[in-house]
């Protein structure tokens, strides 16, 4: 059983859209397991009795037969309601077999309050808090209690990191970002705190962490996250970098050739640019967004004429867009396009993502 992050965002905490390529996020997995189940707990002579049934049902748990764990839970909780083992597997089998949450809540808190100590129950509880609609300020108390008792986990570490973020207390969300990566360094770890810097305006912070993600991670939708959320960072460079390697993954995703051309437009490699929109449309040659930004780049060429052409698709493809409207605009003379060598690009004001097929 592994353990996981904040599971309120998995993806990625997938992030807002600030640059005008479409986003592609990668569907969520079945919600991982939070923490290794703990061991057998010592019982002292004055404290509760170990249920009978308890060491089978944990076992069907470590097997992943959480439904055929939960009927002996049950009973052992029955048996015993002190233990806080069999409220904590009880709570771990309802969540993983799509039981209730909210009673998945209640055991993890039942198993606390006989074991304060028991983290795997604290750091599940303050996940529950995490998701959707999240409560950070209740998630906070649990997880810096079990940090008490157990300062370098880095799955409560990073979890802490996560509430700090959602309320904008980025100082102390850097703090348990920064010790949970010095105690498990991982490229899913960098990602989470550079998400959370980029959500939080801090788009240059959160370049290097980004960049460090990206050297561990394979999933070529997120490496065009990643992409896109370096270039508000303004590290246009390693932008292509990532790009090269999502495209190397995955070849006909129109979408991050257009990444890859903006961020090459912002280093004025404008010929090389203009290959990448091309390549856009070449994979879907209905792709407002490709040809809007290869309009740009030939007037940065200066060939005005077939500028004027891609921009009367874009805005054909989808006159009531942002990137339809602005298109129309330019071709009206509202909006005068970049001159002839090195002009920054017009951006549209949302996220665009490919005019549906007719």
């Amino acid at each position: 059983m592994r353990q996981g992050g904040p599971r309120a965002r998995e993806a990625i905490i997938l992030v807002a859209a600030l640059l005008a390529a479409c986003s592609s996020t990668p569907p969520p997995e079945d919600p991982p397991l939070d923490a290794d189940p703990p061991g057998p707990v010592e019982v002292g002579s004055k404290g509760p009795k170990r249920p009978a049934g308890l060491d089978g049902a944990i076992e069907l748990v470590k097997a992943g037969k959480f439904a055929d764990a939960v009927p002996a839970l049950k009973k052992a909780l029955d048996e015993e309601p002190r233990s806080a083992e069999a409220a904590f597997y009880l709570g771990l089998a309802t969540e993983q077999t799509g039981g209730s949450k909210q009673e998945a809540e209640k055991l993890y808190k039942q198993a606390l309050a006989f074991d304060a100590g028991l983290v795997e129950a604290a750091n599940n509880l303050a996940a529950i808090y995490l998701e959707e609609p999240p409560r950070p300020e209740q998630a906070i108390p649990v997880l810096k209690k079990a940090l008490a008792a157990d300062p370098e986990n880095v799955s409560l570490l990073t979890n802490l990191g996560y509430a700090y973020g959602l309320k904008n207390d980025v100082d102390s969300a850097s703090k348990a970002y920064e010790a949970a990566l010095a105690k498990g360094p991982s490229a899913q770890l960098s990602f989470s705190y550079g998400v959370m810097l980029f959500e939080n305006k801090r788009a240059e912070q959160a370049v290097p962490h980004l960049v460090k993600a990206a050297e561990g991670i394979e999933d070529a939708p997120t490496l065009a996250t990643i992409g896109r959320m370096l270039g508000p960072g303004k590290a246009f460079a390693e932008c292509v970098k990532v790009l090269d390697k999502a495209i190397g993954l995955k070849k006909d995703a129109a979408e991050f050739y257009v990444r890859r051309g903006v961020c090459k437009h912002e280093l004025d490699q404008e010929k090389e640019a203009g290959s990448d929109f091309e390549a856009a449309i070449k994979i879907d040659e209905k792709f407002q967004a490709a040809h809007y930004y290869l309009a740009q780049s030939l007037f940065a060429q200066g060939n005005g004429l077939r500028a004027k052409q891609e921009l009367r698709t874009a805005w054909e493809l989808g006159r009531e867009t942002p990137i339809g409207k602005q298109a129309k605009d330019m071709l009206d003379g509202k909006k005068k396009p970049p001159p002839k060598g090195g002009a920054k690009k017009e951006e549209p004001k949302k996220d665009p993502k490919p005019a549906p097929k007719k």
